[in-house]
């Protein structure tokens, strides 16, 4: 085995995981003179905005966006010189239901959705409505989603447009998801809307928003940090050869692709990972029990994106959320909203979230393609399989943690009951969901809490 330790004067802060929380928390802490250690199991950054090339240009594996009110990204952007690459796009979007596509952009696209009693439309669009105003999330806590979309939208609307939805994005636990989390998508649409009159505006950055995280990369090495790939981390305890404040207190251990492993010496924390995965790995703290259950109560759904190239557009919708029993439960046509550029074609995300139980996690690439391929047949009655240039296939284990109801109260917090380790992974996002915007808020606030710590034990 070997050992890794630091010499440096500086205190060593080990971030586990180069995503942008991690990149964002790595930034800050090197900027405010601390030494960084990035471990990644993967072999590069970027972790879910990680991207790859498409044509003459570059594209993340999974669909994204930003909205108007992200100010944490917009922030950030601007002080990694990124801004003026960003452009903002009106676009339109539909909903599958019924075996039909329906505009589903604006307010009178609601008010003609004729698969729902029009009292139940008008109802609807006024719950968005009251929902992009509410301030009091925590007056919804105690309610699931399925509760609070019946009361205030009617049975049929939720049968047919919102109960489709829950299933398709939590699977069998849809019945017990929080309103809260309901409530914070239309609150984001809603609030996206208000800043452009009726038209949505969604941002995109040139050359994909991987853009961001390579920046980062590159400000933390120029830093003199360490971003080290390929190093899975399996241990995190106390380091017993530290014998007073001079010495780093935490002892990191990982395993590198040839079985080999190394350990690593800091003063503090910051893991990005799922709570599960950080339970494992913070056995040897002998973290309180009651933090160790809400770790383990956790429960994620996997997901699954497919990208494909066209010869030619599939329609004139950006989103399209289907409703009906379809394999994958959106279709996300990225070039039209950026439009075809150096792509080399017409860019379609299809995308799924199940529990890895699903027999569908283990299926083969192929057999995932042949799935989703003739689900776009019935989407898009003019789509063939010849249209197809090029696809690839993406899996993500831990790609939406369920928002159960009380979740402020179970949801294990950033501050684990070791006060050096900061616990900064999708599940610690709330009320909010988890996208861009929020996970740079979350490295902020987990860097700002590991500098108030070492700076309260006198280690800056």
């Amino acid at each position: 085995m070997n050992s890794v330790s630091t010499t440096e004067n500086r205190p060593t802060v080990c971030i586990i995981g180069a995503g942008i929380t991690g990149l964002t928390a790595a930034r800050q802490l090197m900027l405010k003179g601390m030494r960084v250690l990035v471990l990644e199991s993967a072999l590069n950054s970027g972790g879910m905005l990680s991207a790859f090339s498409v044509g003459a240009d570059r594209l993340e594996h999974i669909y994204h966006h930003i909205f108007t009110t992200d100010k944490d990204t917009l922030s950030l952007m601007t002080e990694l010189n990124l801004e003026k690459d960003l452009h903002w796009y009106s676009v339109r979007d539909a909903l599958f239901a019924g075996g039909r596509n329906y505009p589903f952009s604006t307010p009178l696209d609601l008010m003609r959705f004729s698969e729902l009693p029009f009292l139940q439309r008008l109802k609807t669009g006024l719950t968005v409505l009251k929902a992009s105003r509410l301030r009091d999330w925590r007056s919804l806590e105690q309610m699931t989603a399925a509760e609070w979309l019946i009361e205030n939208c009617g049975l049929k609307a939720y049968e047919k447009l919102w109960a489709p939805l829950l299933r398709a994005k939590f699977d069998l636990d849809a019945d017990e998801v929080s309103a809260v989390w309901i409530w914070n998508k239309f609150k984001l649409r809603g609030s996206s809307r208000a800043s452009h009159g009726q038209s949505e505006k969604l941002g995109y950055l040139a050359g994909s928003f991987g853009r961001i995280t390579d920046e980062l990369t590159s400000q933390i090495i120029a830093g003199g940090g360490q971003i080290l790939y390929g190093y899975t981390a399996m241990g995190l305890s106390h380091n017993n050869n530290a014998q007073d404040k001079s010495q780093a207190k935490y002892k990191i251990s990982c395993i590198l692709e040839d079985c080999s492993s190394v350990d690593f010496s800091a003063d503090s924390v910051i893991s990005t990972i799922s709570t599960r995965q950080f339970a494992n790995l913070s056995i040897s703290l002998n973290l309180q029990e009651d933090y160790r259950e809400k770790l383990l109560s956790v429960r994620y759904k996997a997901n699954i994106c497919m990208v494909i190239r066209l010869r030619k557009s599939l329609s004139q919708y950006y989103w399209n959320t289907i409703c009906d029993n379809l394999p994958f439960v959106v279709a996300v046509e990225h070039t039209n909203m950026t439009g075809t550029g150096d792509y080399g074609g017409h860019i379609v995300y299809l995308s799924r979230y199940l529990d890895i139980a699903d027999p569908v996690w283990t299926q083969s690439d192929g057999e995932i393609f042949q799935s989703f391929i003739s689900g776009l047949e019935h989407v898009y009655p003019d789509f063939s399989v010849n249209d197809i240039i090029d696809w690839r296939l993406r899996r993500s284990r831990y790609a939406q943690p369920v928002i159960f109801r009380d979740y402020s109260n179970r949801k294990p917090d950033m501050n684990t009951p070791e006060e050096g380790v900061k616990l900064a992974g999708m599940a610690q996002i709330y009320p909010e969901d988890r996208g861009i915007n929020y996970a740079i808020k979350l490295g902020k606030e987990s860097a700002q809490a590991v500098e108030n710590y070492l700076e309260v034990n006198k280690l800056i």
